[in-house]
Order: C-alpha cells, then sequence, then structure tokens
C-alpha cells in the first residue's frame, strides 16, 4: 500500500473576534485542534511538527473511513473551521516533504486551502520554483550558499555535482538531494522517537446516554487505554483534563484539570484520581453523552520493566463513595473495586 501523509497549518483568523463562549488562551486552542485531531486519527500516527503544525500519516485511514485522502482532509478542515475561529491549510503527499511542500508551496499555486502531491507531480510543478527557502529544511543562509554555487531551482541541485554538494553542506547534502527528487525516508514513528507527544487523549460517545454511576465503566476503558499508551511508550504525565459532555446540552460541558504533583504513569494512582474527580465533579441528575480523557505535560522515563504489573494480575482500587454515600468514614467492602490489568 502507498504511503499517505497529510499535513495540516493552522492560523488564526484575523477577521472578527473570538466567541465569548471560547476559550482564548492560545495554549487553550492548541489543546482542543489537537484533542479534535486524535478524535479523528490515533495519537500514534500524530506527529506536532509546531504549536500550528501537525504531520499525519493516514495511509491506514481511506480503508477505515472509506473515504479519498482528499475527503479525509477536507473532514479534518471542516471540523476544525466550523469550530474554531481558524484557517486551515492541508497538503496530501506520498512522504512527508511532498505534503509540506503541498502544503507550503502548491496551497499557494493554485489559490486552495487543499492540495496534493506525488514524486511526479512534484518534478514537473515544483523544479523551477524559487526561492529555494520555499522548501521544507532550507534555510535562508543554506539557500544563499546555494545561490553562491548557481543553484537558484531544485532542478539546479539535481543537475549539480553530487561529490561538490557533500563538500559544501556535508551529511545535510543527502536532504538536499532527495528532496530534489522528492525523495524523504522519515516516517511518524521516526519523528516521535526523538520528542514526546504533547498529550495522550481518547474519548467516548456513549450510546445509549448514561447516568454517572453506568458511566464509570466507560471511563474506566477509557483510562485503561491510555494509561496503557503511556506504559507501552514510557511516558509518564502530569496533568489530566476529564471531559463531560451531558445529553443534549441540558447543562454545560465540564472539563476539570487534575494536576498531580510529580508525572507519573502508575496505573492505580492515574486511576483513582480520576474516578475520583468524575465522581466528585459529574452532575448525579442529568445523563452523560460523551466523555473523554487528555493527558498532558507528557515526559519520557525510564521505566522499570519489574514494576509493570504481570498478566492477570488483580490490582485492587479503592475510593470513597463511588456508588454508595456511607455516614460511616471508614471503607467497607462495597467500596473496594477489583480490577484485571492485562
Amino acid at each position: 500500500m502507498t504511503k499517505k501523509y497529510l499535513v495540516l497549518q493552522i492560523e488564526k483568523e484575523k477577521r472578527g473576534k473570538w466567541s465569548q463562549k471560547f476559550l482564548t488562551t492560545k495554549s487553550i486552542l492548541d489543546d482542543k485542534i489537537y484533542d479534535k485531531i486524535t478524535d479523528i486519527f490515533f495519537y500514534e500516527d500524530i506527529y506536532q511538527y509546531t504549536t500550528t503544525e501537525y504531520f499525519i500519516d493516514i495511509t491506514n485511514y481511506q480503508e477505515l473511513y472509506k473515504k479519498s485522502t482528499y475527503q479525509l482532509a477536507l473532514d479534518i478542515k471542516n471540523k476544525l473551521t466550523s469550530k474554531y475561529p481558524i484557517v486551515v491549510k492541508i497538503g496530501i503527499g506520498t512522504n512527508l516533504f511532498l505534503a509540506k511542500t503541498a502544503c507550503n508551496i502548491i496551497t499557494k499555486i493554485q489559490k486552495t486551502t487543499i492540495a496534493y502531491l506525488d514524486e511526479k507531480e512534484y518534478i514537473s510543478t515544483c523544479s523551477t520554483h524559487q526561492p529555494l527557502s520555499d522548501f521544507w529544511q532550507i534555510s535562508n543562509s543554506m539557500m544563499l550558499k546555494l545561490k553562491k554555487l548557481g543553484i537558484n531551482t531544485m532542478e539546479d541541485i539535481r543537475n549539480y555535482s553530487y561529490k561538490k554538494l557533500y563538500e559544501v553542506f556535508g551529511y545535510n547534502a543527502e536532504y538536499l538531494i532527495n528532496h530534489s527528487l522528492g525523495i524523504e525516508g522519515a516516517t511518524i514513528k521516526e519523528l516521535q522517537k526523538e520528542t514526546p507527544p504533547r498529550a495522550i487523549s481518547s474519548c467516548m460517545t456513549l450510546k445509549p446516554i448514561k447516568t454517572r454511576k453506568e458511566s464509570i465503566k466507560e471511563l474506566q476503558k477509557l483510562l485503561d487505554l491510555n494509561i496503557l499508551k503511556l506504559r507501552e511508550n514510557s511516558l509518564s504525565a502530569k496533568t489530566i483534563h476529564l471531559y463531560i459532555k451531558y445529553a443534549n446540552n441540558i447543562i454545560p460541558r465540564q472539563i476539570i484539570p487534575i494536576k498531580l504533583t510529580k508525572a507519573t504513569s502508575s496505573y492505580p494512582v492515574l486511576m483513582n484520581l480520576t474516578l475520583q474527580t468524575f465522581n466528585d465533579n459529574a452532575n448525579l441528575f442529568f445523563p452523560i453523552e460523551k466523555l473523554a480523557i487528555s493527558f498532558g505535560e507528557i515526559i519520557k522515563i525510564d521505566m522499570d520493566i519489574q514494576s509493570l504489573p504481570t498478566k492477570k494480575k488483580k490490582i485492587k482500587f479503592i475510593w470513597q463513595n463511588i456508588f454508595y454515600q456511607k455516614k460511616n468514614s471508614s471503607l467497607s467492602k462495597s467500596n473496594k473495586m477489583t480490577f484485571l490489568h492485562t
């Protein structure tokens, strides 16, 4: 299957004012956009290149959603622009460099917000494009050095002596030569190895809608998935955000931040704390339609393999008054829940 990548760039709308209902803090906007993207794509296939730019491997999503690459791009664009006051540009390509070029250059040439580029179209469309600094990983200083060699376009690079390029640019010459041919070997997984994700998120729409008590099991599933992602990738989190959306928007949705004293990937700590917070804050009288969990302030850690729970090992999670309100402050057996973690 041919690889397909999507590069998504976001700019804040210049015209108009922000809605009073929308939190305008830049970091909050970034989190909301990231959460919206992870509603469609798994976090493993997303790499946040900058605060306003995302690289996404969409290879497997065409079959999953039964949509073309253009339809997938249009869906994510519409979901973001209908929700937030932003302008979205998207490039699609058979590798990350081509997707980035489509986003940076082809959208401007074609005066559109979504553009596609493969190796053949790249050679015919971008070979003579100037300035070279428009291309990914060519800085202004590098462009000036190329200009001194009489190189002004990607076609000039292809026709220049590769040996001389290596003499002038060293290892960077490999990127110049490959990019002049429309070749890029980097993948999302390789980029993620260098930098941990900003957040790990997952959400669930409850069908049928459920009460607070009934929602506990669904929330446990979300937590189990997120904690497993942390531990599999040797990551830990210092903040948790719990999102609760009530049926038919009877009352405003809740976004509940949970701050940990230190970053952790501890299964019982993350599970207990989130469930306790949910029990303390979720409205008892209105049905819940959607739940979401986001782990933030992610850092890379050296995991002690021996500390991981083994298969079929039972872990007891204890928190007060999840299902019953007791006058007696001591915990009874009915307050103890046991989960099987595999």
